[in-house]
């Protein structure tokens, strides 16, 4: 690193230095649709709306669920009431937004969507369609195959 660069640097640690506080708590309870938790310290203190993401009202980005009752580490937002996970000790739900495109995953699958079309209505129909024109004496096969899609897909 040059010295401009660690000059650099270091001037931008001391614009932004704080006393960061990790706070170790236990998710009481989720609200995915603000994408936020209920936390519940070790001194039984409740802290209400911790973000799961930096941005509040923003629907871009990455999403995720800690478990209900798994414990998170979360850390205050500089000079403010509000507060941010940092890290988890099990996810629940991993969600990504672009635009309208939409990914999922969970325990029930994985769910790939971009508007009102997703990834497993359209292997769906590429199914349907070459048991109906290509493979009508191989039919068990290729249900068989839409039966594996379904459990991975959503």
């Amino acid at each position: 690193m040059s010295n401009k660069q660690r000059e650099l640097v270091d001037t931008l640690r001391k614009l932004v230095h704080t006393d960061t506080i990790i706070i170790p708590a236990i998710v009481k309870d989720i609200d995915e649709a603000e994408g936020t938790i209920l936390a519940t310290t070790a001194t039984g203190l409740e802290i209400a709306d911790v973000r799961l993401r930096s941005v509040i009202g923003d629907n871009d980005g990455v999403l995720i669920f800690p478990q209900k009752g798994s414990s998170v580490l979360m850390a205050r937002i500089q000079e403010s009431s509000n507060f941010v996970v940092i890290s988890m000790e099990k996810v629940d739900k991993i969600q990504y937004f672009v635009e309208d495109k939409f990914f999922e995953l969970d325990k029930d699958g994985l769910e790939i969507s971009a508007g009102d079309e997703s990834l497993k209505k359209c292997l769906d129909d590429l199914l349907d369609e070459i048991i109906t024109i290509y493979a009508p004496m191989n039919k068990s096969a290729f249900m068989d195959i839409k039966q594996r899609l379904a459990t991975l897909l959503k």
